[in-house]
C-alpha cells in the first residue's frame, strides 16, 4: 500500500538559509552609514521610551538622511574595524568602536555637532518615572485629606517654593482620590484610611527623595499623583568626523 502524504513531515531545520545572516546584513548596514556621512557619533539615551526613539529615528532620517544603530554593539565596532589602525575602516573610526560599551548607540550623519544636537533637542520629553530612575526632587505629602494634580506635570516645570509636597497653589489643580483607590494607596505603602468617604493621610508621607532611585512602589505613586520625572533625551558620548578623527564630547557613556 502506498504511504498517505497527507501526514507527512517535513523537517524545516533541513531548509536552507536565504540571503545573508542579520550579522552581515548590519555590518554591510553601518559600512554603507559610514561612506555616506562625514559625521559618526556615539550617544547615550536616557529614559529610553521606544515611542519617542522610533519617532526620532524616522524624523532625522528624513529630514537629514541620520542613520541609527542601536544593539549588537560587537558587530557594529568590527564594520568599523580595530583596535588596530591598519584594520579600521576609516582613519578614527577604531575609536568609535572602542567607545561602544554600555547602554551606547551610534548615528551617522551629515549634520555637525552643533547641528545634531540642536535635532536632538526636539524630542526632549518628560514622562512618568520608571523604576531604577534616581528622583530629581524630594516629594513629601501633608497629612490630611489625599489629594492629586488634575493634570500630569513636570517636575522641572514646578515652583521650587512649593517644595517638599509641590502642591498646586489654586484649588482648581487638584483633586481628592476616589475612595476606592484607599486600598491600593495603603498598598503601595501609605499610611491612610477611610474617613467619611475621603482618604486620609495619618502623616507626612515621603514619596520620594531626590538623589535616591525609585522603587516600583515609589514609581506608580508617582504616576498616581501625575508627577512626571523622567526626561527622555540624547546625549554626545563621541563625535567622529573625516576631517578631525574622534572626540569626546560630553563625557562616558556611564558619566
Amino acid at each position: 500500500m502506498a504511504k498517505s502524504k497527507r501526514n507527512k513531515v517535513v523537517a524545516m531545520t533541513k531548509t536552507e538559509k536565504k540571503g545573508k545572516d542579520a550579522k552581515s546584513v548590519l555590518f554591510d548596514k553601518v559600512r554603507a552609514a559610514a561612506d555616506a556621512n562625514e559625521h559618526a557619533y556615539v550617544i547615550s539615551v536616557s529614559n529610553m521610551r521606544n515611542s519617542i526613539l522610533k519617532a526620532m529615528r524616522m524624523g532625522m532620517k528624513d529630514k537629514n538622511s541620520t542613520t541609527f544603530f542601536f544593539g549588537n554593539n560587537r558587530v557594529i565596532a568590527k564594520a568599523l574595524g580595530g583596535p588596530d589602525r591598519e584594520h579600521e575602516y576609516k582613519d578614527g573610526l577604531r575609536f568609535v568602536g572602542e567607545a561602544l560599551k554600555g547602554e551606547v548607540g551610534l548615528c551617522f550623519s551629515s549634520l555637525d555637532v552643533d547641528s545634531i544636537r540642536e535635532s536632538f533637542s526636539e524630542y526632549v520629553l518628560t514622562d512618568f518615572a520608571r523604576n531604577g530612575v534616581v528622583a530629581t526632587h524630594t516629594i513629601t505629602l501633608p497629612a490630611g485629606p489625599v489629594l492629586k494634580r488634575v493634570e500630569a506635570v513636570e517636575m522641572d516645570t514646578l515652583d521650587e517654593s512649593l517644595a517638599p509636597s509641590y502642591l498646586a497653589v489654586s484649588k482648581d489643580e487638584v483633586m481628592p482620590f476616589p475612595n476606592n483607590m484607599e486600598t491600593q494607596l495603603r498598598g503601595l505603602g501609605m499610611p491612610t484610611l477611610l474617613k467619611g468617604g475621603v482618604i486620609m493621610l495619618m502623616r507626612d508621607y515621603t514619596i520620594c527623595t531626590e538623589g535616591e532611585a525609585l522603587t516600583t512602589s515609589q514609581a506608580q505613586l508617582l504616576k498616581h499623583f501625575n508627577y512626571k520625572m523622567a526626561k527622555f533625551n540624547v546625549r554626545i558620548v563621541g563625535h567622529w568626523s573625516e576631517a578631525s578623527g574622534y572626540e569626546t564630547v560630553d563625557g562616558a557613556a556611564d558619566e
